[in-house]
């Protein structure tokens, strides 16, 4: 039977395209899985940086400390707890945000792109949603 099998590169997970669609049910999910907790206020910064294959990014706010007490204290303790895991972490300041959490004009996203964003903090730390053009 030589020759009929997967074939190269034919195993598990390859051949996947990116990130879930933007009105896919599984980003409901994700959101309902981690106790999300919206904040008040609008703040800005611009995109750090995104991973279109994986359909997430970080924000680098303006004003660090105009954000409010609870989503500082998240990232903080989401910062410690990835060092902890032994992960390197970029810049404390960046705020993770999700492909659906941006308003689908912006796309596609690129690195310096200026925004504005509300934040919410959840299970895993803090997040930027209603990200739209600046």
């Amino acid at each position: 039977d030589k020759g009929k099998g997967k074939g190269k590169g034919k195993g598990k997970g390859k051949g996947k395209k990116g990130a879930a669609a933007l009105k896919s049910q599984f980003w409901v999910r994700k959101v309902e899985e981690e106790n999300r907790s919206e904040l008040t206020g609008v703040f800005t910064g611009t995109v750090a940086k995104y991973i279109f294959k994986q359909g997430w990014g970080f924000i680098l706010p303006d004003d660090f400390k105009s954000l409010p007490a609870k989503a500082r204290k998240a990232l903080s303790d989401a910062h410690a707890e990835t060092i902890a895991e032994g992960k390197n972490v970029t810049d404390e300041t960046w705020i993770y945000f999700r492909k659906p959490d941006v308003d689908p004009e912006l796309f596609p996203l690129h690195p310096e792109t200026p925004v504005s964003f509300e934040v919410y903090v959840d299970n895993k730390g803090c997040g930027a949603y209603n990200i739209a053009e600046a």
